[in-house]
């Protein structure tokens, strides 16, 4: 399993100077850097949500490991192991359903910055803007499609498990349950990797973005989302 644990949640500054934003270029650089800074600081309980997620996600691939196993010797074998995997599946459902809510608050905090972007008289602080901006919104909309496949994910999922217990499951239609199942979970892995690249691609993006505008920071960066392990 792969991912999550180079998950990171956008990055919150301890303290930023605004040094020399006056005049008419103050108002716009700081309505961007107000969006940002509360959209990551929106995301600070995203790494624990994450290393829920991780957590159970480890616990469900070794039960559904465990139940491909012993189901081709003997369905019936695999009775209990499936009812409590049915019970993770419901709660990986409600973790991912708290990390879609934080994600959702922090964009919302993030607003829409466009306006914002396009009063910018510099190019060079707008061509910075602009990237950070448009990383942020790609991640949250990678996060929304990754939300959509991991539901279809525990759908499948549970598909299986259902076939299973069916004392007259065909061969064919486990086989069939088993590879939708996994092409539903390679979606999410694909999507776990885009949002990680997003994640660090704004986080980058918008330091550059600081140091372009002449925002100084002070003290040290506070990383709120380092994924777990998985």
């Amino acid at each position: 399993m792969a991912s999550w644990k180079k998950l990171t949640a956008a990055v919150a500054l301890a303290s930023v100077l605004l040094i020399g934003l006056t005049g008419c270029g103050a108002a716009p650089t700081t309505q961007i850097f107000e969006g940002f800074e509360k959209a990551s600081a929106a995301e600070v309980d995203v790494a624990e949500a994450v290393k829920t997620l991780s957590t159970l996600e480890a616990k469900d691939s070794k039960q559904y490991n465990n139940i491909l196993s012993q189901g081709k010797q003997d369905n019936r074998n695999v009775q209990t192991l499936i009812d409590n995997s049915s019970k993770s599946l419901e709660e990986r459902t409600q973790a991912m359903d708290q990390l879609k809510s934080m994600l959702d608050d922090a964009r919302k905090k993030m607003g829409e910055l466009d306006g914002a972007i396009s009063n910018l008289k510099e190019e060079g602080l707008k061509k910075q803007a602009t990237e950070a901006y448009n990383a942020y919104v790609k991640r949250y909309e990678t996060f929304t499609s990754m939300y959509e496949k991991y539901g279809k994910w525990i759908q499948q999922e549970q598909a299986l498990y259902n076939e299973l217990k069916q004392k007259d499951t065909k061969l064919k239609t486990i086989t069939k349950a088993v590879s939708d199942r996994n092409e539903a979970y390679r979606q999410v892995e694909q999507l776990k990797i885009q949002f990680n690249d997003y994640t660090k691609s704004f986080n980058t993006k918008k330091s550059e973005f600081y140091k372009e505008a002449g925002m100084q920071v002070t003290g040290t960066e506070k990383k709120e989302g380092e994924g777990a392990n998985s």
